[in-house]
Formats: structure tokens, sequence, C-alpha cells
């Protein structure tokens, strides 16, 4: 005997009864939540990174204006300006300039700096690390007025 259409064995589809997911349906939101996670995830991924870089370049800045900050000191008289300049070229490594302008920058950056840079000319910082640079204070020749503090990435 066949289950006619009035069978009680015969599941008839109820229209007010709510459709469940498919498997397909499920995996295909679940890889659209994952592809924008990662998105989410690269642009703050992106945005620590740039923010290291912006603080690198302000350090570079600070350390600069403590150097142009300390000659200008040294050298308010016109002659002591050679005076100024031996001052400066005894110290041949970047963590002993940065003892020489130590008065010029605030405690925490010069301590945080001392606390990073070895005993050679790579001044460097926590972010400087993390970026992979370091800041070299060149020896002061004539081609500028002051010495430079340049920012290297290797």
């Amino acid at each position: 005997m066949e289950a006619g259409p009035h069978h009680p064995t015969r599941r008839r589809p109820c229209p007010s009864a709510p459709r469940a997911f498919t498997l397909v349906e499920l995996l295909l939101v679940i890889a659209i939540i994952a592809i924008m996670a990662s998105l989410v995830i690269s642009a703050f991924s992106n945005a620590a990174a740039d923010s290291r870089e912006v603080l690198v370049r302000q350090q570079q800045a600070v350390v600069q204006e403590a150097i142009n900050s300390w000659l200008s000191h040294k050298s308010a008289a016109p002659s002591s300006l050679s005076s100024a300049k031996s001052a400066y070229a005894v110290p041949t490594t970047g963590k002993a300039r940065l003892d020489l302008v130590a008065g010029y920058l605030d405690d925490t950056t010069y301590a945080h700096l001392v606390a990073n840079t070895s005993n050679d000319n790579q001044v460097r910082s926590d972010a400087m690390i993390k970026t992979g640079q370091y800041l070299e204070i060149s020896a002061w020749d004539d081609s500028h007025p002051y010495p430079k503090v340049n920012l290297v990435t290797p």
C-alpha cells in the first residue's frame, strides 16, 4: 500500500515553519566573516606600524632639537663656536653624544634612548628596534651649521 497525499506518515512542508540554514550557507557566512576579520586585523596592524614610524620620526626630531639647543647655548658668543665644535668632536659614539646633550632632553626620553643604545653610533628606542631603524648622530662637518641626526633604515 502506497502512501497517498493524505497518508499520516508523509510530511508536508508547513509554510509558516522557519527554514533552517543549509551547511553551504553556514560555511559561506563563516568564510565572509573570516575575510572581514582578516581585513580588520590587517588595518589595525598597519595602524600600529604607522604609529611606530611617526614615533621614530618624532624621536629623531627631539634628538636633533637637543643637539641644536646645546650648540646654540655653547656657541652663544662668536669665539665659542670652535670650542663647541671641539667639545662635540670628543665623544664619538651615539651614547656619549646623548650624554653630552642630556640636559636638553627630558629625563624619560634620555633614559629610554640610553637604555636601548649600545656603545656604537646607533641610537635606538623600542619603536626603532621594532621598525628595524636607528638614529645616527653624525660628526659635525662644515657642510651643515649643526650636526645631523639621521634616521637609518638598513
